[in-house]
């Protein structure tokens, strides 16, 4: 089975490298055929990533590393396609991230994020450059100003946000790096005892936000992935 995905790694690898040469003759249409129109002997192909992000925050200046978390989905070829198109799409987990940061330039915050994904994550790879569309949200808990922990409620969390990422990737069955910049909508919902949402939306919602996202391959494939669960 190990050799089986080496194989369609190399197949992949090669297809996207010929895609790119200077003789290739794209074929436009082709690159509109949806995932759904996959025949029954090209069905998806199950994939599993593992996904570290660092988020670097305008407003706060200031870091934010989320991770490890997952991307499980599944991948399919379009057929026809030239220059090769691949689309991957799947259910993106990632776990909550205590954050540090400095507010008013002097007054240190601390909080807890979380990043809720809140659509299948869509992705293509084409000629070499996997672009990736996230739809999420930010939810903060246990917040403290100045070491004073401030009244939050369950249900702090911005409006939902729009990521698109891109990069380099050789196949949907290898490691790369995507980044890309975003904007944070303002916040809801937040205090129980007194109205929070504009001092967090002042504090973190802005553009100009930059997302950096590392995609390691873990498996493809049902029989080749029980281990990496």
């Amino acid at each position: 089975m190990a050799k089986r995905w080496w194989a369609l790694a190399v197949l992949i690898g090669c297809a996207i490298g010929a895609g790119t040469s200077a003789n290739a003759a794209p074929t436009p249409a082709a690159d509109n055929v949806p995932a759904s129109a996959q025949p029954a002997d090209n069905p998806p192909t199950p994939v599993h990533y593992r996904v570290d992000t660092t988020t670097r925050v305008a407003k706060l200046g200031s870091d934010l590393v989320i991770g490890p978390g997952r991307l499980d989905g599944q991948f399919v070829i379009v057929p026809g396609s030239n220059p090769l198109r691949v689309e991957i799409t799947g259910a993106l987990t990632l776990p909550p991230a205590d954050s540090y940061f400095v507010t008013f330039g002097f007054m240190p915050a601390t909080a807890t994020i979380t990043v809720v994904s809140t659509a299948p994550v869509q992705s293509v790879l084409l000629n070499g450059t996997l672009t990736a569309t996230i739809h999420a949200t930010f939810g903060l808990t246990s917040a403290k100003v100045h070491g004073v922990p401030l009244n939050m409620g369950p249900n702090c969390r911005s409006d939902e946000a729009v990521i698109v990422q891109s990069g380099p990737f050789l196949s949907p069955l290898s490691t790369g790096t995507i980044s890309g910049t975003f904007t944070i909508p303002p916040f809801h919902h937040c205090g129980v005892t007194e109205n929070l949402d504009p001092l967090f939306t002042g504090l973190v919602s802005g553009p100009g936000n930059t997302l950096r996202t590392v995609l390691t391959f873990l498996c493809g494939g049902t029989a080749t992935c029980e281990a990496a669960r």
